[in-house]
């Protein structure tokens, strides 16, 4: 748990940080929820999903599952707004749920093939299980 709590603390902003301590119920709850669904979505794929392209969209249906869950979490706040939700809120900013939560998810960097050691695919990720 540690780990998460460093991570999303790094996240700034403006000139505040994401206060990792009071955000880390959720942001366990959201790397184990983002495993979990791709665990099952896999599982569904491999026995009932149809592993076709679709036309005019060059991604996998791997990738295609991590950008609809980024979409997921698309906003638009003002600064204040975020500063009120930095200091009260136990949810981290919408923007670093999807940062911290994929940058955790080797099937992310898996399916976009992201080199170790990039901001999506560091060395050392945070996980659950």
């Amino acid at each position: 748990m540690k780990c998460f709590q460093e991570q999303y603390s790094k996240y700034m902003i403006g000139t505040d940080h994401v206060n990792g301590k009071q955000t880390l119920g959720e942001n366990v709850a959201d790397n184990g929820g983002l495993t979990s669904a791709f665990h099952a979505f896999t599982k569904w794929s491999e026995k009932d999903g149809e592993n076709i392209q679709l036309p005019g969209i060059n991604f996998t249906q791997n990738q295609l599952f991590f950008i609809g869950f980024a979409q997921v979490w698309c906003s638009v706040n003002t600064p204040e707004a975020l500063k009120i939700q930095i200091r009260n809120d136990p949810h981290t900013p919408s923007q670093y749920r999807v940062i911290g939560t994929l940058s955790n998810s080797p099937k992310f960097s898996d399916a976009f093939n992201c080199p170790i050691g990039a901001p999506m695919n560091p060395e050392q990720k945070c996980n659950i299980w």
